[in-house]
């Protein structure tokens, strides 16, 4: 009697086990992913400089034609405002600083900007309201699980409001975790208005970027260059505007590697140490199955008359 009991109790214990391998994949283990993205709140900072030789857009900064590139200190915080129900309100508030004077170059450089994402598809909400202009593809977050040789396509880029394809480049080894390299560089033409001649003029745009990515969890590690640059075109005239590099700062890209490699041991105890454990539990208690089931055979089995 005790071992029919016992082998009820190790199927229910299978079973058990198995359901809960079932539900940690399709609910569990992304609902707890989902809540740290609830939780985001994060500081980073990049090196640069604004401005180029023949860039009309410095002027108004330093009112000196003899100083083209100006350099800067460019502080970035990110964090969650609120969640409503499966998006997260995200606010981005960017403060350009000048090296030399230490001042904060005024709107439209320095921006706060307010994104929503899903949090659990990681893309950007397409025409939300609570966003402060309408986004779609995937910033300041990118997919998880990404594979070696395949580009991250719908990646929206902020200074050109459209999307483009990020090229993997390879992958490096940097403070004890795996990189991916990804790199574009998208040109668009479109009629802006350009307040110094209180005109709409067309306008020549490129976006270029070179990012690291850790691939399980997505996470952007740090920026090795960023450029954006602004040309008003009419006809054969060429005015170039402005124009921006930079980079992510030493310090700024050590804590970013260190955050992709937490981000990568967290989401690999989630998704595979985890239902590894339970899969050995599962094993286990089947083969405890197993034994007393041959246990039970061997008692009921009836004895031979001679």
């Amino acid at each position: 009697m005790i071992k029919r009991k016992s082998s009820i109790a190790l199927v229910a214990g299978v079973i058990v086990v198995l359901l809960f391998i079932s539900v940690w994949y399709a609910m569990l283990a992304p609902f707890v992913i989902a809540s740290e993205l609830e939780k985001i709140d994060m500081i980073t900072s990049y090196k640069g400089t604004f401005g180029k030789a023949g860039y009309v857009g410095t002027y108004p900064v330093i009112n000196r034609s003899d100083v083209w590139e100006i350099p800067i200190y460019i502080i970035a915080h990110v964090y969650a405002r609120e969640v409503k129900g499966e998006n997260v309100v995200l606010r981005l508030d960017v403060n350009i600083i000048r090296n030399d004077t230490g001042e904060t170059l005024p709107p439209p450089f320095s921006t706060n900007s307010t994104y929503v994402f899903d949090k659990f598809t990681l893309e950007n909400v397409k025409d939300c309201p609570d966003a402060n202009k309408p986004r779609e593809g995937y910033d300041p977050l990118y997919p998880s699980h990404l594979e070696a040789g395949e580009d991250i396509p719908d990646v929206w880029l902020d200074t050109l409001n459209e999307t483009a394809t990020l090229r993997f480049e390879g992958s490096v080894v940097e403070g004890d975790v795996t990189l991916y390299k990804y790199f574009v560089n998208k040109t668009i033409t479109k009629t802006l208005w350009i307040e110094d001649l209180k005109l709409f003029r067309n306008c020549t745009l490129t976006s270029t970027k070179t990012v690291l990515i850790e691939p399980f969890s997505g996470i952007l590690a740090y920026a090795e260059n960023e450029t954006f640059d602004w040309v008003y075109t009419h006809g054969s005239t060429r005015i170039p505007l402005v124009y921006f590099t930079y980079k992510t700062s030493p310090e700024a890209k050590a804590e970013g590697i260190a955050t992709a490699k937490e981000a990568h041991d967290g989401l690999q105890l989630l998704e595979l140490y985890i239902p590894i454990f339970l899969g050995v539990a599962a094993i286990m208690l089947t083969t405890a199955l197993a034994f007393n089931v041959r246990r039970l055979k061997r008692k009921e089995a009836p004895k031979s008359k001679t």
